[in-house]
């Protein structure tokens, strides 16, 4: 039906970000060693963003009582760094089942925009060329290489999830609004980083294991997927 067809179809640009995320040179996504001065453990994450309802503080395994806060801060960069990958390839996901996409082709031999939508949802990776996964790769590592050098360091003094790309140090956000709704901004992007996570996990699991998602399979996600994606991206 219309629901299966706007969601079956491989994502094109947005949707590949998800791979290439975890191929390009990303220094945020290594543990940082921890200092001298910074060894306490029991960090306080009970008054971090993101604690809302209706599931309030939630930390089942204990994670802030065995790290201090550094390991803390990194974590938090990788979260909302995962969460915005996700989302933008649950947004191109959408988009490209609902037939939206570049006009034109991607390459010198006539690949088109369109092609890649065509098919199992994972075979949009496949079908692009090979310079346009290096594009891909390249432009993530450049965000990444950014976001790390930026002073002060999200681990020292920094905040996590915050990429600037010019050289102001005040964000639009930062003038536009009072301290009550950028909070309550902050708190929708990482709610809804978590579901996007939670359902491009759906979408990969529906597509390489039959059955693994039965309200997918009914959708038309049948799990036979039999490209190179996840372990062979190249």
């Amino acid at each position: 039906g219309f629901l299966s067809s706007c969601l079956h179809p491989a994502v094109t640009m947005a949707r590949t970000l998800c791979i290439a995320l975890a191929l390009a040179p990303a220094a945020g996504f290594v543990q940082p060693s921890t200092s001298t001065a910074a060894t306490a453990l029991k960090a306080d994450a009970s008054g971090m963003d993101g604690i809302q309802a209706p599931v309030g503080y939630f930390d089942p395994m204990k994670l802030a009582d065995k790290v201090n806060d550094q390991t803390l801060l990194w974590f938090r960069a990788a979260e909302i760094k995962h969460g915005r990958v996700a989302m933008a390839a649950f947004l191109g996901c959408v988009a490209t089942g609902l037939g939206v996409h570049w006009p034109g082709v991607i390459d010198a031999s006539g690949t088109t925009f369109a092609s890649l939508g065509e098919g199992h949802l994972l075979e949009a990776w496949d079908k692009m060329p090979f310079d346009g996964k290096q594009q891909i790769v390249a432009a993530i590592g450049g965000i990444e290489s950014v976001f790390e050098a930026q002073k002060p360091h999200y681990l020292t003094g920094g905040v996590p999830g915050k990429v600037r790309l010019t050289g102001s140090t005040s964000g639009v956000l930062e003038a536009k609004y009072d301290a009550a709704t950028l909070k309550k901004k902050r708190d929708a992007e990482l709610a809804n980083g978590r579901l996007a996570m939670l359902g491009m996990a759906a979408f990969i699991a529906g597509e390489t294991i039959p059955g693994s998602v039965p309200a997918l399979s009914q959708l038309g996600f049948a799990g036979d997927y039999a490209g190179g994606l996840p372990f062979a991206p190249f």
